[in-house]
């Protein structure tokens, strides 16, 4: 009888830590697999300050465009699709209610979708800290009836220095977005047709030296749509790989002044 007991809770025992393990390894598989756009807030990456390149022979570059959708969103999107790039695209809210359909093909061919707010005014964008969530939310609301997409990634107009204070990121980081910047201006709303391409090449190169990974600002115009292509043939005769953010990367940000 004591043998047989004995037996009972062995097996019982056993039985318990198989569970206990079992439920271990769900939990991790979940949490590897769950939507990156509803990760709790806890969850976002901190900011970084340098792009570091993590081994010696990694070329990859983020391209992100701002602005957007625009008429030539449809044009820029067969080019990066011709090169095997993909993209960021930081939009403004009337401008997404105004191309739906562009919007769509960049949800369904893995294009990062992210908010550039509603006005591009300074002036009221940078007013508060209120006035700042209250365009980023209303573009995201715009997003998500667009396309059923909840965008985390914000890009502010002009970039987060010297306009976002710390009380307007910690606010940002409270409501749930990741604020992204850049560490390559490619001007191209200065330098039109191929000069942008050239400082842009120029700058790549240098980042290269220091083993850092570009983040290139561009913007969804006409000009920039019509002149970019030696720049993603620059990019991928040299074997970078052109990717989109992710939410589980710690986003490059200006240092706060």
């Amino acid at each position: 009888m004591n043998k047989k007991r004995s037996r009972q809770f062995f097996f019982l025992f056993v039985t318990v830590v198989f569970l206990i393990a079992f439920w271990g390894q769900s939990r991790a598989v979940q949490a590897e697999t769950s939507d990156p756009f509803s990760l709790p807030h806890a969850l976002s990456p901190d900011p970084i300050y340098r792009m570091t390149t993590h081994r010696s022979n990694e070329k990859i570059v983020y391209l992100t465009f701002d602005d957007g959708p625009s008429p030539m969103t449809e044009q820029l999107l067969d080019l990066l699709d011709r090169f095997h790039a993909k993209a960021t695209f930081f939009m403004l809210q009337p401008s997404i209610l105004k191309y739906p359909q562009s919007v769509r093909r960049m949800r369904d061919e893995g294009f990062a979708l992210g908010l550039h707010g509603v006005s591009h005014n300074f002036r009221k964008l940078y007013r508060s800290k209120k006035s700042v969530i209250q365009e980023m939310t209303t573009a995201q609301k715009a997003l998500q009836q667009v396309a059923q997409v909840q965008a985390r990634f914000i890009r502010t107009p002009y970039g987060s220095s010297p306009f976002m204070k710390l009380k307007y990121r910690k606010a940002m980081v409270e409501q749930g977005f990741i604020m992204w910047d850049w560490n390559i201006d490619s001007q191209d709303w200065r330098l039109q047709n191929w000069r942008f391409n050239t400082r842009t090449i120029q700058k790549v190169q240098q980042l290269e030296k220091q083993k850092e990974t570009p983040v290139i600002l561009l913007h969804d115009m006409p000009t920039t749509v019509r002149a970019i292509e030696p720049l993603l043939k620059y990019l991928h005769d040299r074997h970078y790989e052109m990717r989109a953010i992710t939410p589980s990367m710690h986003p490059l940000q200006f240092r706060l002044q």
